[in-house]
């Protein structure tokens, strides 16, 4: 019988290809400094272990010719994160194992468990309905005891394990294209899943209690659409490629495949997407109307902020998004060509070629300057200088412009504060300047 911590601590010989360990051996391991990754987000399935599976699975444990499924180990170098390995099939039953042991589950009331008799012990024992903590030292020896077949796969990369993960150890399951994608795990792989699903701290991927999203129409986690819709954003904020080559299915892998292979550690602008989807937060729940916008207008209307915040100018996202949706609104209405059943923007969207993203972009983008697209733009000053602020201090012979009452002396407690509102895309220029107290300012 192999020893797990050996296999751990890299002191296995001849790489066997198949090894039988104790399920004590998985207990010990997993609970010291989280040796094994039992939930690695890159083999996340839709499916989770519910509490009436992990009894029936539990019950494969102490009633005969019930077969335990073996599970696919990856050991050695290269695993993602701060583990010495991590289990590739079988998360939920090694999981359910351990729910077993720590008391989170117990087992199932059922006939097969009224009478067993377990070695050493002098009578049959009842474990319908028990936790582990209250079976007796002979069924927990004979849990313990119980022997989990494993393959192992050693010092493989991301890619590879991708690979076996979609095309070896699921090939009796119906993967869909988003989690083969993910399974080829990178720092951007594992960073998109947290923003979506993972305690994020993302609001605009909350759902309702029935799994829809509450800011983005037609949008649930069950499928992973909400996944590949950000994977495809980030892809577009990351590369100018997407104006060529699209964001179609194997656009979207490829980059997956890339990512795995040249950045496995770092995430290089994850910090702009967090700046631009924290501004698309603020957009879509600010401005109700916006929840009537789908995956795909999500994405375009996040690129579109992405390019204004890229090149350096402040904008207002709520005025942009009501911008934004007017624009669509407009080019919805246009009258379609003969032959043809929907609007030039219509008929783009539906595809996701190169041509088609570009072209939808850019009738979004004539649409809205066409509209006044400029007006929401924020200067990228906002601060008044101390000159402006003490010339407009002089012209309004020292009373505040808020409050109507005598200023003290010019000094820092006289705030410069914008006549027309900066959030309005009024600019920051001396003619735009009131000089106001400083409580004044910080009360309006």
């Amino acid at each position: 019988m192999a020893n797990l911590k050996q296999y751990l601590d890299g002191m296995h010989r001849g790489n066997p290809p198949r090894e039988v360990f104790f399920v004590e051996d998985f207990v010990n391991e997993s609970n010291v400094d989280g040796r094994i990754n039992l939930t690695p987000k890159a083999y996340q399935r839709l499916f989770h272990a519910d509490k009436l599976w992990q009894q029936q699975f539990l019950v494969s444990f102490f009633v005969e010719g019930i077969v335990i499924p073996e599970i696919a180990l990856r050991l050695g170098e290269n695993i993602p994160e701060e583990y010495d390995s991590e289990v590739m099939d079988g998360c939920q039953r090694v999981s359910t194992v351990l729910a077993f042991t720590r008391g989170e589950v117990c087992l199932p009331d059922i006939p097969e468990l009224e009478e067993l008799t377990f070695e050493g012990a002098i009578k049959t024992e009842d474990l319908r309905g028990k936790f582990y903590k209250q079976l007796s030292p002979f069924a927990r020896k004979h849990f313990n005891n119980q022997q989990i077949g494993a393959m192992l796969y050693y010092d493989i990369d991301s890619i590879f394990a991708g690979f076996l993960f979609t095309d070896v150890l699921n090939n009796t399951n119906t993967l869909n294209p988003q989690e083969k994608r993910q399974a080829i795990s990178s720092a951007m792989s594992r960073q998109i899943q947290e923003w979506c699903r993972f305690d994020s701290v993302l609001p605009i991927f909350e759902t309702k209690t029935n799994g829809d999203l509450k800011y983005i129409k037609g949008a649930n986690h069950s499928r992973l659409d909400v996944d590949k819709t950000l994977a495809e954003l980030v892809y577009m904020l990351n590369t100018s490629d997407w104006t060529k080559t699209g964001t179609t299915g194997k656009v979207i892998t490829d980059f997956y495949k890339n990512q795995a292979k040249n950045y496995q550690d770092k995430f290089g602008n994850a910090s702009f997407v967090v700046k631009v989807l924290n501004q698309v937060n603020q957009a879509f729940r600010g401005y109700k109307t916006a929840n009537t916008l789908g995956l795909k207008a999500w994405r375009n209307f996040s690129y579109l902020l992405g390019e204004i915040i890229g090149n350096g100018s402040k904008i207002d996202p709520i005025e942009f998004i009501k911008v934004y949706m007017k624009a669509i609104d407009n080019l919805k209405k246009v009258a379609p060509m003969e032959g043809l059943t929907g609007s030039p923007y219509e008929l783009r969207m539906r595809g996701n070629g190169g041509e088609d993203t570009k072209v939808a972009l850019q009738l979004i983008r004539d649409e809205m300057n066409s509209i006044g697209f400029h007006q929401v733009l924020l200067d990228k000053k906002r601060t008044f200088t101390r000159d402006q602020v003490a010339q407009a201090y002089r012209e309004q012979n020292g009373i505040c412009a808020i409050c109507g009452e005598e200023m003290p002396e010019f000094n820092e407690d006289v705030h410069g504060d914008h006549i027309l509102l900066y959030k309005d895309g009024h600019p920051t220029t001396q003619d735009n300047c009131a000089a106001v107290h400083s409580t004044c300012n910080w009360r309006k």
